[in-house]
């Protein structure tokens, strides 16, 4: 996370604003870094980093003119118009030549954030880290990433109410990989807190399935063993707790 000092500064103006979903995505960024955030919305994100002075200056993005008008506000509201700069434009179109070298992209579903990458080739720099967010899809966006040589380092949880949100880091590493079925959905925050409710809720939502076509007189076999195996997991993880 952002030092304690920082967050103090940053985090009185923005209390209600920067969300856990929002300050876990923070907390990737790079010290020093060019920030893009796309679909940036209110632009919390940039304020945040750059009044923190995790980032030295960004980019705040939107496809809509009612969100970027909210951001220009909020930058002109916080005294950064000289470190953040507002962009009407849909996903990274127009962004490389701002030299991000953090790129945000939240709170939208994954095969959307898959499609802003596959756009943008200018992401495929081992130099660029992305910072992703998804709503739906984790596992569709993941399959992307892997199938189009963007290496997952790292993955970090979020609990907000009742939800649960995932935030991933990735770079280009240059070669595809194959990813595994259970990796798919179980992902590779085995390290992080709230990595066990991840699982239970992943096996849940398959076993609904399960049942469903059980009810319906179907019996899925591969879908009842990606289910055990990824109890198993859980399993090995909750155990790793002890």
């Amino acid at each position: 996370m952002l030092d304690k000092q920082a967050d103090r500064t940053v985090r009185l103006p923005l209390r209600s604003e920067m969300t856990p979903r929002l300050l876990t995505a923070a907390s990737f960024v790079r010290e020093g870094a060019v920030v893009a955030d796309v679909g940036t919305d209110h632009a919390y994100l940039p304020i945040y980093l750059v009044a923190a002075e995790r980032a030295t200056r960004a980019v705040a993005s939107d496809i809509n003119e009612g969100p970027l008008a909210r951001a220009e506000s909020n930058v002109q509201r916080f005294g950064l118009a000289d470190r953040i700069t507002t962009r009407l434009t849909p996903g990274l179109t127009g962004i490389e030549a701002l030299s991000p070298t953090d790129i945000l992209i939240c709170g939208m579903g994954g095969e959307l954030i898959a499609s802003i990458l596959e756009a943008a080739p200018f992401v495929r720099s081992s130099e660029i880290r992305l910072i992703l967010q998804p709503m739906t899809s984790t596992r569709e966006l993941r399959l992307w990433l892997a199938q189009n040589g963007f290496a997952i380092t790292e993955e970090r949880f979020a609990a907000e109410k009742e939800k649960l949100y995932v935030v991933l880091c990735a770079s280009y590493c240059g070669a595809p990989y194959a990813l595994s079925e259970v990796d798919s959905y179980a992902g590779f925050g085995n390290d992080q807190p709230l990595y066990g409710e991840w699982l239970r809720r992943q096996i849940a939502s398959l076993q609904k399935q399960v049942n469903g076509l059980a009810k319906a007189g179907r019996e899925e076999p591969a879908l009842c063993a990606l289910v055990a195996s990824l109890q198993e997991q859980l399993d090995a993880h909750e155990r790793s707790l002890l």
